[in-house]
């Protein structure tokens, strides 16, 4: 172990639903390129699980934080939630600065935020790399036999028996267009405020094929960090109409000329507008995204400068090469 490691102190690593862990594991797996990585999550202290390219170590349960004895308290220390139990800890062990993920306001704020958006948080590293598959622009989702839709995704967790109130305004203005919205792993396709049919998203991939063939993305609940399944749309090509409310979000639409709202008639008018320029919105979307999110040494690179790292991992013993997402 290096006398200045990397730790990441992370509540929430194992969720895989939220955008924290995400983020979390592209700080990681960037940071990992430069150097060893420490990675503590809730557990018994000293307890060590295996999980892709890190083990993971336990550092107390989630109401308190205990500080490893063989970690110096002078590591590189990156919190995803800095809650005030983790900062206690943290200060017990002597650890009074560090750079937090989250946006968690109050004590915590003298802990620079890292943004994964450009003019988000108080550092930014560049985009993390989003992977996308190239291949769900050549198929479109065996589901449905039409593609141009409008896909909707609700963020709402457990089926319903009425779409979201966004989706029947849709429906009802753009009467001949099939609206297509995705919640708790099934897609449903809707006409003239009529279900079509529904099919399941079981995989990132059909989940990509969906957006892929989209004419426009409309997400109602984006992510707060770097509003990940934007910036797949993005990635794919399909430009992006998402809640004005939503920082990250919004800032990612303004950057490649998709569209916000504030209420039901600006998500009509600013749908209708990217329906309407669907070859150049497509194309900038994609210039955009690939640009900033599509570069995975670039974001090594930012990372690296940012946690002041060494520029090359030593030589001598790099290990096999496994992936982190």
């Amino acid at each position: 172990m290096p006398e200045r490691p990397v730790v990441l102190v992370s509540r929430h690593w194992r969720d895989r639903f939220a955008e924290l862990s995400f983020v979390s594991r592209a700080i990681a797996g960037a940071a990992s390129r430069r150097g060893a990585v420490a990675v503590l999550v809730p557990g018994p202290g000293g307890a060590r699980e295996p999980d892709g390219a890190f083990d993971l170590e336990g550092a107390g349960d989630p109401d308190g934080f205990v500080w490893p004895a063989h970690l110096p308290s002078d590591s590189v220390v990156v919190v995803d939630d800095l809650t005030p139990e983790v900062r206690t800890g943290l200060a017990a062990a002597g650890v009074e600065s560090g750079f937090r993920l989250s946006p968690r306001a109050g004590a915590d704020v003298d802990w620079p935020r890292i943004g994964l958006v450009e003019g988000d948080g108080d550092v930014w590293p560049g985009g993390p790399f989003v992977t996308v598959d190239p291949g769900a622009l050549a198929h479109r989702h065996h589901g449905f036999g039409f593609t141009g839709y409008v896909l909707v995704l609700s963020g709402r967790r457990h089926q319903h028996a009425d779409p979201p109130a966004a989706v029947a305004w849709l429906t009802s203005a753009f009467h001949d267009c099939d609206i297509v919205v995705v919640e708790d792993a099934v897609a449903s396709a809707w006409k003239g405020r009529s279900l079509r049919g529904t099919t399941p998203v079981d995989t990132r991939m059909d989940l990509w094929r969906l957006v892929a063939h989209a004419g426009v993305c409309v997400d109602l609940a984006p992510g707060a960090l770097v509003a990940r399944e934007c910036v797949e749309a993005l990635r794919l090509g399909t430009p992006i109409v998402v809640p004005a409310a939503s920082p990250v979000a919004s800032s990612l639409a303004r950057a490649c000329g998709g569209g916000t709202f504030s209420d039901t008639w600006g998500l009509i008018e600013a749908t209708d507008k990217l329906q309407g320029e669907a070859a150049e919105a497509s194309a900038r979307a994609k210039e955009y995204a690939d640009a900033t999110y599509g570069d995975p040494e670039a974001f090594v690179a930012g990372v690296r400068g940012l946690l002041a790292l060494p520029p090359d991992i030593p030589s001598r013993d790099p290990g096999p090469t496994r992936s982190i997402h």
